[in-house]
Order: structure tokens, then C-alpha cells, then sequence
């Protein structure tokens, strides 16, 4: 460049340096202002924020979606023992309705990385979120080895994925036997049989004297209604690992109780509710149409108000049959657990809160609105004595299988089932066609 060149564009350079100078006096000048000034020791506490800013250190988010009873119990009865306990951690807890909606709502939320530390989550969709790496594993935290083996029966096993845990149990349900009283008499019991073997005696009697009554009612064909049979007459639908059906769904033992229960249904000890038709279940048992059905304790707190509030005092709970005296039958576990968000800044402290809700404490607390409690011995120190009998059949109790396609499987198990019980297809031929596409579905 020549003296000339240079000589031009230098007025122009001077100018841009005394702009950024004068840019970067300004900047200086507006931080200066904004910054606050150095405090002598005796004047920070009149400088501290006041209120919730100046108590806690860590705000976690929590979405649960707790019922009104469920909400007001832990706002005003948990959460402030928590919070005594860890003055730090302040728990933001945020409702979230349960829709069918519900878990497009989060997935998106996890896309856009809007989750909140802790959430209370189904237990089914613990292994889909734990795939999509959008969950922490809980098996390296603080303590963790020390608390797995303190929950009923194999409730912890809800939260595995691919040999790690992913979540607490929380809160939990299952499926119990209920009987119609009047029905039992009818059919000459005095009370429940704990055999396959004795109810069906029992219905065939019963039906010989009130022919439009069934001995048995199943809510449904997917894994919710339809596994404690299954399991219970001694079917699998896959080997423990939860990898592979074949050879599991379509063996022997898998054949020979769907083929009882499609006998069942044939002679009329079983009825027709399984596939939609009446009488409904809760119908059925209660106005004495039915001498069995079973389901989750929420049967009794929805139908002990109102028209059905009388005919409740005809139904007495029970442990599931087995195939023998003794061995008790296997239910299905449902319920929430609790799970920290992968992307979580607080992990430590989400983890602090996650441990300290499976405590003896607030799982008593919680259970007075009606929810089931989680921990071993605590059966002792609730005092809603409905939740007793389900409490011990939560013992005798296995999960859905912990699979990320768990809702796809599930399906292809229920259309299985109604294909057998209605007659569309050989037990051999539904079961062969139902392990070959859940193969598929496990390897997805």
C-alpha cells in the first residue's frame, strides 16, 4: 500500500478506535453501576436478599400429577418436612395432568431440554425415557446399593434398563381377588378358594343354581388385566432377561393357560367381559353377576360414595389363586416412580430428594390418601386398613416387562388373547404369531 492509500483511510481508522473507546468507557461506566459495591462484614445481612432467595441454595423442579387429596397432603404435610430436613433445597412441585397426552408433553419436553429435575413417572415408560438417554442411572449414587433391597418383593426391578436403575419406586398398586359374599354362599363357600381348582368347582356349582351368573370376570385382554392369570396358570411371556418371546409365550406351559382360560369361556364359568361385553366387571361383581374379579384398590374408594355404597359391603378382597394349595397366585405391579432428569444441574440434591420420599415418613404420610407404600415393613405403620391386603399382594407380584416397546407389545399380547378367546385363532397359531412380532418388538 502506498504513504498516499495509507494517508486516506487513516481518518477513518482514527474515528472507529475512538468509537470502541468510547464503547468500552460506556460498558465499563454500566457495569460499574450494576455491580454491587464491596460490603464491610458488618453490613451483609442488610444486604442479603430476603425471603425464599436468602433460604434456599437449590430450586429443583418436580412434576407429579398427583390427585387434588395426593396434592394438598404433600404440600402441606410432606414437603414441609423435607424442607425442615434440607433447608437448602427448595422443591418447586409442578401438577401435570395424567392424559393420554401426557407423555407427548414430555417428550417434547425433553427435546427442547424443559424436563424438570425430578419427576414421579409411570413405571412403563421408565425403560422408553431411560433408552432415549433422557434419565439418570441411579445405580452409582450415594447409598443406592443400600436402599434397592428395601422395597416389596421386586418392585425396585420396575426401574431397570440394560442392567442399571433408573428410578425409585415411589408408590405402588396391584390387582387383588374380589368376591361377591352373596355368591360365595351361593356356590357353597364359606370363604375364598386359593385355587384355580376350587374356583372353578365353585362356579360350576354356582351356575347350577343362578345359571346368568359367571364364576370369573377379567377386565381385559392386555397385560394390565390379563397377566395375573396368565402368570398365575403358569404362562411366560418372555425369558427373565426380557430379550426373546419364542419359546416363552408359545410354550407349553404358555398354551395350557390360555387354553384353560378359552375353556373357561366355552363352558360359561368365564364370561364374555374380557372382550367387551357385558357384564362389565365392577357391574358384574356388585350387583351379583360375577363371583370374581379382580382389581387395584381404587375399585373401593370410587364405589364407596354413592349408589353402589351399599352393594360394596358384598365384596370381600383376597390374595390371588395359584395352580396349588399355598403357592398363591401372581399379580401385575402398576404404579409411579421416581426418576432425575439426565440433564439436571442439581443431581446431587434431586438425588436427596428422590431417597428421602421412599423413606419411612412421607411413604406413611402419603398413604393416608390412599396411595400403597413402597418399603418393606412399613405395612405396620399404615392405618388405612384397605391397603393391608394389597400391601401383601404386592409380595406375590411381578411388573409388565420393563421395555422401552412395552405399549407396542402389550398390544400384540392383548390381540392374542381376544383372537384365542373368541375363537379366530388355534391357541398354537396365536401364540406362534404373537412371540414372533414381540421378538421383533424386543429388538427394536
Amino acid at each position: 500500500m502506498n504513504d498516499d492509500a495509507w494517508t486516506a483511510r487513516k481518518p477513518a481508522r482514527s474515528w472507529t478506535v475512538y468509537v470502541r473507546m468510547m464503547l468500552l468507557i460506556l460498558a465499563t461506566v454500566t457495569l460499574a453501576g450494576c455491580m454491587r459495591p464491596s460490603l464491610a462484614p458488618g453490613e451483609l445481612a442488610e444486604q442479603e436478599p430476603e425471603g425464599d432467595a436468602a433460604r434456599y441454595a437449590v430450586e429443583l423442579e418436580y412434576w407429579h400429577t398427583y390427585s387434588d387429596l395426593e396434592q394438598e397432603v404433600f404440600l402441606e404435610k410432606v414437603l414441609p418436612l423435607f424442607e425442615k430436613q434440607y433447608p437448602h433445597i427448595r422443591i418447586n412441585a409442578v401438577r401435570k395432568d395424567q392424559t393420554d397426552q401426557f407423555k407427548d408433553t414430555l417428550l417434547f419436553a425433553v427435546a427442547d431440554n424443559k424436563q424438570p429435575d425430578v419427576m414421579r413417572m409411570d413405571i412403563v415408560w421408565v425403560p422408553e425415557f431411560a433408552k432415549k438417554e433422557a434419565l439418570e442411572e441411579l445405580s452409582g449414587m450415594p447409598g443406592f446399593d443400600a436402599i434397592k433391597d428395601t422395597f416389596i418383593g421386586v418392585l425396585i426391578q420396575t426401574n431397570v434398563y440394560k442392567g442399571g436403575y433408573y428410578g425409585l419406586p415411589v408408590n405402588a398398586n396391584t390387582r387383588a381377588a374380589l368376591y361377591n359374599k352373596k355368591l360365595l354362599e351361593a356356590a357353597g363357600l364359606s370363604a375364598p378358594p386359593s385355587t384355580f381348582e376350587e374356583l372353578e368347582a365353585a362356579a360350576e356349582r354356582l351356575r347350577a343354581v343362578l345359571p346368568d351368573a359367571y364364576g370369573i370376570g377379567v377386565c381385559c385382554s392386555g397385560g394390565w388385566g390379563m397377566l395375573p392369570y396368565f402368570w398365575s396358570l403358569g404362562g411366560e411371556m418372555t425369558n427373565p432377561e426380557y430379550t426373546k418371546a419364542s419359546g416363552y409365550l408359545n410354550s407349553e406351559a404358555s398354551r395350557a393357560a390360555l387354553s384353560r382360560m378359552k375353556d373357561w369361556m366355552d363352558r360359561g364359568i368365564m364370561s364374555r367381559s374380557i372382550l367387551g361385553e357385558v357384564p362389565g366387571t365392577w357391574d358384574g361383581i356388585l350387583k351379583g353377576q360375577l363371583l370374581m374379579i379382580d382389581d387395584a384398590h381404587w375399585f373401593h374408594t370410587v364405589n364407596a360414595t354413592g349408589p353402589n355404597k351399599e352393594l360394596l359391603d358384598d365384596v370381600v378382597i383376597d390374595l390371588f389363586p395359584g395352580l396349588e394349595s399355598g403357592s398363591g397366585g401372581i399379580s401385575v405391579i402398576g404404579g409411579e416412580n421416581l426418576v432425575m432428569f439426565e440433564q439436571s444441574s442439581h443431581k446431587q440434591e434431586a438425588w436427596e430428594f428422590i431417597r428421602w420420599m421412599t423413606s419411612e415418613e412421607p411413604q406413611r404420610i402419603m398413604a393416608e390418601t390412599g396411595l400403597i407404600p413402597t418399603i418393606q415393613g412399613i405395612e405396620n405403620n399404615v392405618t388405612n386398613p384397605l391397603l393391608a391386603p394389597y400391601l401383601e399382594q404386592l409380595g406375590q407380584a411381578r411388573p409388565r416387562p420393563p421395555v422401552p416397546n412395552w405399549t407396542a407389545i402389550d398390544e400384540e399380547f392383548a390381540r392374542m388373547v381376544e383372537r384365542i378367546l373368541a375363537g379366530e385363532m388355534s391357541v398354537g397359531e396365536a401364540t406362534d404369531r404373537a412371540a414372533a412380532r414381540i421378538d421383533e418388538l424386543l429388538l427394536e
